[in-house]
């Protein structure tokens, strides 16, 4: 006679060859013999489906595998849930770990009242920082569901809870990113007969360079995410569910993952109703801050390129995709017949071949007309201008003197552009030497928001964005960069960049060092005279003291002066 099979624990398996056999150990520890573990491994090419073999092998009667191609989490646990047989059902991820008594224990809450699922509380372990903490699932012992999503933690984890096999006949994950946030929280209001169990049984392990630490263009999945949560709820938990999500929200928005604010501000304009008239969020002074950015205008996810489809290279098209994955690509090759409807200046430019003008002007129409980046192609974007989108209108300098004409971005009809745009309609040096767009765009703000010609960061008439070159047109390796102009066919990792930019760089680092050296030694002073009087600022000192400040905190803050600590220490000892 087959043996009961009260839980079936699965493990899904990515290329975790060094912490799964951990994770599988804490599984065969139980306390609760009548278990099984399905290890699906996920197209690993690491030694993990080696590893998952070994297992099945040695313990034939308790775990099976299965082998697939590589789908994501999400799949992997569908394919698990397929093949299990348990009463129960628990996930567990392949690279943390279950105390001995979790199963058990929530197996026997689940038979106290046929719960439709058991939770439990979550330790994490912070690797890297060497500490832990307890996160409570709810400060009661019986879960009331409506409480839950107001005050309680942990609902969008699938790994703390005991499913019942019945819930599994119904629901499966979606292929996503944040597969648990797009199911687990609507699936706890559709099943709320819930038991609890106030033990951190769940050991979490969490460190950096993971799927939930890394940023990545399909981290935009996301918003769908918190989308599935409002929409695949049951209704009658509404107001519960709109307050749980914006406390999700707010985390995201101001926390975890800034760089989306963007895409979390379009997401709170979709659903402006819902967050503004609910009643918890009135009453939350920090959540509530959310509503602040609903009315925020943001750049659209549409980035532009005019150009001969020639000119336009895989890899421009690849790291869209990569970046901005749900993002609109307008790629656009002048047509003849269009011409006709552009000033003259424009037509005459195409007679003497000059179809850089042409196509300066054209991706400013589109521009205008529907908002979005204009990009030339021969820039290359990041996922770093994602950050740009918060602005309503930007652009970026090239070198000390140049505007970068090869990225900007705006609003949908700014004035700012549509004022560029008339410029073409005029008698002017711009026109008749067909000059190129960065300088019209360079002289316009000079003439109109006083631009200082300088490379620096600037923020004119409080709306127009100006940005240095490392920003928009080169990387200097900083983690800024947002977009960077390829010249040539060069290697990974190298740039050609023109003598008057190493030149600038080199003055602005030499100018920041020796900031920073004025800094350091104006403590060393201080620390020697405690009782001197402090310095007296003056109004004209005040900039140049916190310029001073802001270069000695980013200089002592930064990996390469901590990494190079030890041996600066050493030159002090011998005098080098």
């Amino acid at each position: 006679m087959e043996e009961k099979i009260k839980v079936s624990v699965i493990i899904p398996v990515y290329q975790v060859e060094q912490y799964l056999e951990r994770a599988v150990d804490s599984v065969l520890a139980q306390s609760l013999d009548e278990l099984e573990i399905i290890l699906v491994d996920d197209g690993s090419e690491d030694a993990s489906g080696w590893i998952c073999d070994c297992y099945a092998r040695t313990y034939p009667q308790k775990i099976r595998v299965i082998h697939k191609e590589n789908e994501g989490l999400g799949m992997a646990r569908n394919t698990g849930v397929e093949l299990a047989r348990g009463e129960y059902i628990a996930f567990l991820d392949s690279d943390d770990t279950a105390e001995s008594q979790m199963y058990q224990k929530m197996y026997e809450k689940a038979m106290e009242e046929d719960y439709d699922m058991v939770m439990c509380d979550v330790r994490i372990l912070y690797v890297e920082e060497g500490k832990e903490s307890v996160v409570q699932t709810f400060a009661e012992k019986d879960i009331d569901l409506a409480e839950y999503l107001i005050r309680g933690n942990n609902i969008t984890y699938s790994v703390n809870k005991l499913y019942a096999r019945r819930i599994w006949e119904r629901e499966r994950y979606k292929k996503m990113l944040f597969e648990d946030i797009a199911l687990i929280p609507a699936l706890v209001t559709r099943y709320p007969h819930i038991g609890y169990v106030q033990e951190p049984f769940y050991c979490y392990y969490r460190r950096a360079n993971t799927i939930s630490t890394t940023f990545t263009g399909s981290m935009i999945d996301i918003i769908d995410a918190f989308s599935a949560f409002l929409d695949d709820s049951d209704p009658h938990f509404r107001e519960e569910v709109v307050y749980c999500t914006a406390k999700q929200l707010y985390w995201n928005m101001f926390q975890s993952r800034a760089l989306f604010q963007a895409d979390f501000i379009e997401f709170l304009k979709k659903y402006e109703k819902d967050f503004r008239l609910n009643p918890y969020l009135r009453k939350d002074q920090k959540t509530r801050k959310i509503l602040d950015f609903i009315h925020r205008d943001v750049i659209p996810e549409h980035l532009i390129c005019v150009s001969k489809e020639e000119d336009i290279s895989e890899k421009f098209i690849e790291a869209v995709k990569e970046y901005f994955p749900r993002g609109k690509l307008t790629l656009r090759e002048i047509q003849k017949e269009e011409i006709k409807k552009y000033p003259s200046c424009v037509e005459r430019a195409m007679e003497q071949g000059d179809m850089e003008f042409v196509r300066e002007y054209a991706g400013l129409r589109i521009l205008y007309e529907q908002g979005g980046i204009l990009l030339q192609p021969d820039m290359r974007v990041q996922l770093n201008l994602k950050r740009m989108r918060l602005n309503r209108i930007f652009f970026g300098f090239e070198s000390e003197e140049e505007i970068n004409g090869g990225c900007l971005g705006a609003v949908k009809e700014h004035y700012v552009i549509r004022a560029l745009l008339d410029s073409y309609e005029e008698e002017n040096i711009f026109n008749q030497a067909l000059l190129p767009l960065k300088e019209r765009i360079r002289d316009f703000l000079i003439l109109h928001f006083d631009l200082k010609v300088n490379g620096r960061n600037q923020l004119l008439k409080e709306e127009i964005a100006i940005y240095l070159p490392s920003i928009l047109t080169f990387d200097m390796q900083d983690g800024e960069n947002c977009c960077k102009k390829v010249i040539g066919d060069l290697p990974d990792g190298y740039q050609a960049v023109s003598d008057a930019v190493l030149r600038m760089w080199s003055a602005r680092l030499m100018e920041n060092w020796n900031l920073y050296k004025r800094e350091r030694d104006r403590k060393e002073k201080r620390t020697g005279q405690e009782n001197a009087p402090p310095p007296v600022l003056t109004a004209d000192s005040l900039d140049v003291e916190e310029q001073i400040r802001q270069v000695a905190e980013t200089y002592e803050n930064s990996t390469c002066w901590k990494l190079t600590r030890p041996l600066r220490a050493l030159a002090g000892i011998f005098g080098k």
